[in-house]
């Protein structure tokens, strides 16, 4: 039976220094409607206006909901450890970039990935597992997937509740295999907690957990006019709804004067923001990032073809683990996914 660490909690300080005051990054309010009834609205719970997270997660933690059209595969045999909190050892965090990517658009990157977009011809969910296990030979993945449930709180130091840890360590179970992956983060602790806990339900000797920083994974990443942002949240429907705000923009193409392009800034944020940070020797990487990053990206990525993603209509949004796999080719070209972890709302 595999061995539990329990490493110093001592990264909290050090990523509330990284981020500063920006924890606007992590976003998306409720997306998860009750377990018992999927029709009914989130119930929405204004965020203090004297905290920093001014673009927050979620401040409700969400039900865990079972698969009513997604079967995944059991995971590895290994139990769950969910006492172990592994916020890490400073010391093995890397390559930090902050969130200053100015707004380019990359005409050539465009148009080719138009035909990317066409080629992956994305009209649902697919499993992690799934795409991990149809990687060809000469591919290389980067799954950006949405932490595991946390705390109340939406702050940078809000953690993964014991429901987050058993969600994380399961997806690792179900992508153990003997090769290495890389692992990235932006600057919460929960975001590193469910990439370190991912690991360890792979197997992995977490005591030596190395990963990097990335944030330009952070949902600001879109927005142009934060002020003008702030004025549609209150407009919007349901008070502090981030959700959906940055889904009429992205599915519906409303509210774009506080919004960059969202295709040139989708593949700006691919490739400045993911594949710089892929590995150059492991061919698999996971970035942990906030749903309100990867809603925008999931409905790029599908060319719209999800309507789960319309949150302003659907009231679903993006769930824990749920994300955006980019794979490159052999050839160089890029491929795309949309993936649940383990835990599929209906």
């Amino acid at each position: 039976m595999m061995k539990k660490f329990l490493l110093p909690i001592s990264i909290a300080a050090m990523l509330f220094s990284a981020c500063g005051s920006d924890s606007s990054n992590d976003s998306g309010v409720a997306v998860n409607p009750p377990a018992d009834d999927p029709q009914t609205p989130p119930i929405e719970t204004p965020v203090n206006p004297a905290s920093s997270a001014t673009v927050g997660d979620d401040p409700n933690p969400q039900p865990i909901e079972s698969s009513a059209s997604l079967e995944i595969s059991s995971a590895s045999e290994m139990p769950l450890d969910t006492s172990f909190v592994p916020e890490g050892d400073t010391s093995s965090i890397s390559g930090i970039t902050g969130n200053d990517m100015p707004f380019e658009i990359l005409t050539e990157e465009i148009e080719k990935d138009r035909q990317y977009v066409a080629a992956s011809a994305i009209t649902d969910y697919e499993t992690v597992q799934s795409v991990y296990e149809s990687l060809e030979e000469g591919d290389k993945v980067a799954f950006v997937i949405r932490h595991g449930r946390r705390e109340s709180g939406v702050g940078v130091e809000s953690k993964l509740t014991e429901a987050g840890i058993e969600q994380s360590q399961r997806l690792g179970g179900f992508l153990a295999s003997s090769e290495a992956f890389s692992y990235g983060h932006t600057d919460f602790v929960r975001t590193r907690s469910t990439a370190i806990n991912i690991a360890y339900g792979r197997g992995e000797d977490t005591t030596s957990f190395q990963s990097v920083i990335t944030n330009r994974l952070v949902a600001s990443t879109y927005i142009k006019d934060m002020e003008l942002f702030e004025q549609y949240k209150k407009d919007s429907t349901a008070s502090i709804n981030e959700g959906e705000v940055y889904s009429q923009w992205a599915f519906d193409g409303l509210l774009t004067s506080a919004f960059y392009d969202l295709e040139a800034r989708a593949v700006q944020t691919i490739v400045q923001g993911i594949i710089p940070n892929m590995s150059e020797t492991n061919r698999v990487n996971i970035f942990i990032s906030h749903d309100m990053f990867l809603m925008p990206l999931m409905i790029y990525v599908s060319d719209r073809k999800i309507d789960r993603l319309r949150y302003h209509v659907s009231k679903k949004g993006v769930y824990y683990l749920d994300g955006v796999a980019v794979v490159i080719k052999a050839n160089g070209e890029r491929r795309y996914h949309v993936v649940n972890g383990i835990e599929f709302g209906t």
